[in-house]
């Protein structure tokens, strides 16, 4: 299975577009928040399923706050991390996927990307395609379930 993952769009959908039609075919886009209404465009204009969540930025009536998928046998928990205070530590992302006995955790909220492990869950942060932090520029990234395992790369800059 091949997920696209892409987070802190921020409006600007023909950049995220543009990003994740260099990782096609996907099977499923996850949008892990800022803006929740730019998952749903972006996954009708791919054509291909899409989970989303809410980000500070949605304000009331964005969505749901987190989501926890089965994705090809894998336990994947959505959040955008401001809920998590994610800016700050990890710490309570982590105490809330071991809570919920995921494989993997999808975020997003500081726009730096970010991928590793921590006590055999995989922590995956695609950046932003907005307003991207550290030294990367605008990005998304791609998980690709095989069988036991999980492999997640980041994709294109821009």
């Amino acid at each position: 299975m091949r997920i696209g993952v892409i987070s802190d769009t921020h409006g600007k959908v023909d950049r995220a577009l543009k990003l994740l039609n260099e990782l096609e075919p996907l099977d499923l886009l996850l949008h892990a928040g800022d803006f929740y209404r730019d998952g749903q465009l972006l996954g009708e204009a791919l054509d291909i399923p899409v989970h989303a969540v809410a980000g500070n930025c949605d304000f009331p009536k964005g969505g749901p706050g987190e989501e926890v998928l089965e994705l090809a046998g894998k336990k994947v928990f959505l959040t955008h991390g401001h809920l998590y205070h994610v800016h700050s530590s990890l710490q309570k992302l982590l105490y809330r996927a071991l809570e919920l006995r995921v494989d993997v955790v999808v975020f997003g909220h500081t726009h730096v990307r970010y991928c590793q492990e921590h006590e055999g869950i995989l922590f995956f942060n695609p950046g932003s395609v907005y307003d991207p932090r550290g030294q990367q520029g605008p990005g998304c990234g791609l998980l690709i379930i095989e069988g036991r395992e999980v492999k997640a790369s980041f994709g294109p800059q821009r």
